[in-house]
C-alpha cells in the first residue's frame, strides 16, 4: 500500500519553481527588462514607495529677511496594491505513481510556461481576475481587470508623424521614434541608462520594407544606425528594441488618449512604448517570486497552488511613453 504524507520529493516542488523562473528569464519581454524591487514583506497586499518631494530652496523678496523659510526636503510616498497569479495543477494517483523519479516538472512544462508568460502579459495589461467565457477555452489571459498594467498607467501620444499616425510614407517611422524620445525629458534620458523600445512585429516588418528605401537604405538601416548604433548621441539612444505582439492593446486597457479602450488588430493597428530604464523610476515588485504556496492532499489525488506575486509600475511615468493607435493603410 502506497501513502502520500509527502506528495513528492522536495526535488520535484524546487524543479517547478526553477522552470517558472527560467521561462520567465528567457521569454519574458517586459519584466526581464525592468529594474527588480522586492517587497519588505512576503505576500504583502501592498508596496510603499517612499521618494523625495520638490525640495523647499529659496524666495524672492526686495530685501533680505531674518524670517525667511529654511530649506528641506520632504519625503513622500505611494502605495501600490499588489496582485497574485496563481497555478493550480491536479496529481491523480494513477499519474503519481507513473512518474515515480520523474520530474512533475517536466510532464506539466506547457501549464508552467503559459503561467510565467502570463505574469510578463499582465505587466502591460495589468493583473486579471478568471478568464472569462471565451479566454477559459483558449486559455488567453482575459478576464476582469483589477488595475492598470504599464500600458493603462500612460498617456498615448498622438500625431506620430506631425500631422496623425498613419506611417505609410517612408520616414514616417524615423519621425515617430523621435517623437517618443522627445515626450521623455531630456534629463531622464541623461542620467538613465539608454532606452528600452518596443513595438509590435508589424512596426519592425515595415521599417525594413524594400519601398521605404532612401539613397542606399532602407528606413530601418537608420534607424539601427543613428539610435541604436554607434552614431546614435548621448541622450537620445535606444539600447535595446523589443518586437511583441503582446503591446497591442486589447478591450481592458485603459491608457488616456486617442484610441483607448480599443482593441487593435495585428497588421491594421500597431504601437511603440520606450521607457529609460531606472529603479527610480520604475520597477517590477515582488512579494512571492515562483513558488509553492499549498499543496492539499485528496482521496484521490493531490491538489497544489503555486503563486506569484507583484506588479510592474511607473513610479514616475515622465520616463515613459505610449503611442497612440498607429494605423496601416
Amino acid at each position: 500500500m502506497t501513502t502520500y504524507n509527502i506528495a513528492f520529493e522536495q526535488s520535484q516542488y524546487q524543479a517547478v519553481a526553477d522552470k517558472a523562473a527560467k521561462y520567465y528569464q528567457e521569454k519574458a519581454k517586459v519584466g526581464a527588462n525592468m529594474a527588480f524591487v522586492k517587497a519588505d514583506v512576503p505576500d504583502a497586499y501592498s508596496y510603499r514607495y517612499v521618494h523625495l518631494g520638490d525640495p523647499i530652496a529659496s524666495s524672492s523678496g526686495v530685501d533680505w529677511s531674518p524670517s525667511g523659510e529654511r530649506g528641506r526636503v520632504t519625503h513622500q510616498y505611494t502605495d501600490y496594491d499588489l496582485y497574485t497569479e496563481q497555478m493550480d495543477l491536479f496529481f491523480d494517483l494513477n499519474e503519481m505513481n507513473k512518474y515515480g523519479s520523474s520530474l512533475i516538472a517536466d510532464k506539466k512544462a506547457a501549464i508552467i510556461d503559459k503561467w510565467a508568460l502570463n505574469v510578463d502579459y499582465r505587466h502591460l495589461h495589468g493583473p486579471r481576475a478568471g478568464y472569462g467565457a471565451s479566454g477559459f477555452a483558449t486559455g488567453e489571459p482575459y478576464g476582469t481587470q483589477l488595475a492598470e498594467g504599464l500600458i493603462g498607467q500612460l498617456t498615448s501620444i498622438e500625431n506620430l508623424d506631425g500631422t496623425d499616425s498613419t506611417l505609410n510614407v517612408k520616414g514616417d517611422i524615423w519621425y515617430a521614434m523621435n517623437t517618443m524620445i522627445d515626450g521623455i525629458p531630456h534629463g531622464m534620458r541623461q542620467e538613465g541608462a539608454p532606452i528600452i523600445m518596443f513595438t509590435d512585429e508589424y512596426v519592425a516588418k515595415e521599417a525594413f520594407a524594400p519601398d521605404r528605401i532612401f539613397q542606399d537604405k532602407v528606413e530601418g538601416d537608420f534607424i539601427m544606425e543613428y539610435l541604436l548604433g554607434s552614431k546614435a548621441p548621448e541622450g537620445r539612444k535606444i539600447g535595446k528594441w523589443i518586437v511583441t505582439n503582446n503591446l497591442l492593446c486589447d478591450l481592458n486597457d485603459d491608457t488616456d488618449g486617442d484610441n483607448a479602450d480599443t482593441a487593435d488588430t495585428l497588421g491594421t493597428h500597431s504601437r511603440i512604448m520606450m521607457y529609460v530604464p531606472d529603479e527610480r523610476w520604475s520597477g517590477r515588485i515582488i512579494s512571492r517570486g515562483f513558488s509553492l504556496v499549498g499543496e492539499e492532499q485528496k482521496a484521490l489525488g493531490t491538489k497544489q497552488i503555486w503563486g506569484w506575486k507583484g506588479r510592474a509600475v511607473w513610479f514616475n511615468t515622465d520616463c515613459a511613453e505610449f503611442s497612440e493607435a498607429i494605423q496601416w493603410a
